[in-house]
């Protein structure tokens, strides 16, 4: 269901926009969306996963090829301004950053609500960012602020049944997908440091997790827990040295928490990373 609102919504924006713009956000969707089921049916390695992302990048440069205008190959920085273009560069790194973001909305799918805040929250700040970059920047594309609505309404839609307790659940399909479209949104919309800053505490749990276990590893093959649920009712951080340093992990540290409340902690840091992408956004374009 959560593919098909956004897929529903992506064609909706092509057909009053006219842009190719929601053509690239709903097939890297669709193409996260199905490693995703691959991944929930066959357990995909840790390694694995990471290489097929890689394709979700795929129909975005395709794309481009055809409308070279679907995105800028360079970064935009507050202040700094513009990197030189290099079309090479610039879209090689854009296909490795698919995954990068792709498994970091993966890992931070962990506890009731968690995703779906996130994403809404995320995919606030990618409105704001791609807004401001289309009122300020001659000959923008309306198509680049249509895009980002699907993603902003599916995630609205799914929070309804997926905060505590939850009744519904996205899989790693869901997370997955959530990931890859805002990538294409952040290269599309030309907003990939706003984009970045909103989700570091994502980039930040990866990045814990992934030195802790020093590699790719499945989450579900990982040998020690980094937190467990202690007889109070409580969700505590393991105290075993070899258990992954997630950012939840790092969050408990300082007292055990209930769900409702480590989700709200989580929600809390995600909405302070929004707020300073929201400001990165208004000093690169609006000042």
């Amino acid at each position: 269901m959560l593919f098909a609102g956004a897929l529903v919504g992506e064609l909706a924006a092509f057909l009053l926009s006219g842009s190719l713009v929601p053509v690239a956000v709903a097939s890297a969707a669709a193409v996260a969306f199905v490693i995703g089921i691959a991944d929930d049916v066959y357990v995909l390695g840790g390694r694995t996963k990471p290489l097929l992302l890689l394709l979700a990048g795929v129909p975005l440069v395709l794309l481009a090829l055809r409308e070279p205008s679907l995105y800028e190959p360079s970064l935009t920085f507050p202040i700094l301004g513009d990197t030189s273009p290099h079309f090479i560069i610039y879209t090689a790194l854009a296909i490795v950053g698919f995954p990068v973001v792709a498994n970091a909305f993966n890992m931070m799918d962990s506890f009731n609500g968690q995703i779906s805040w996130f994403t809404l929250l995320a995919s606030s700040a990618a409105l704001v960012g791609v807004a401001l970059h289309g009122f300020y920047v001659s000959g923008f594309s309306v198509g680049r602020v249509a895009a980002v609505l699907p993603l902003l309404a599916t995630a609205g839609a799914f929070l309804v049944f997926n905060r505590y307790p939850s009744k519904a659940f996205d899989g790693d399909s869901g997370s997955l997908m959530f990931g890859a479209m805002f990538a294409a949104i952040a290269v599309t919309g030309g907003i990939e440091v706003a984009a970045m800053i909103a989700i570091l505490p994502a980039i930040l749990n990866s990045f814990y997790t992934l030195s802790s276990v020093r590699g790719f590893v499945e989450r579900r093959g990982m040998r020690t827990r980094p937190t467990y649920l202690g007889e109070d009712g409580l969700l505590h951080a393991t105290p075993d040295r070899s258990a992954p340093n997630t950012l939840v992990r790092l969050v408990l540290l300082a007292g055990p928490l209930s769900e409702f409340d480590l989700v709200k902690s989580m929600t809390s840091l995600t909405a302070f990373a929004c707020l300073l992408s929201a400001l990165i956004s208004v000093l690169t374009w609006a000042i």
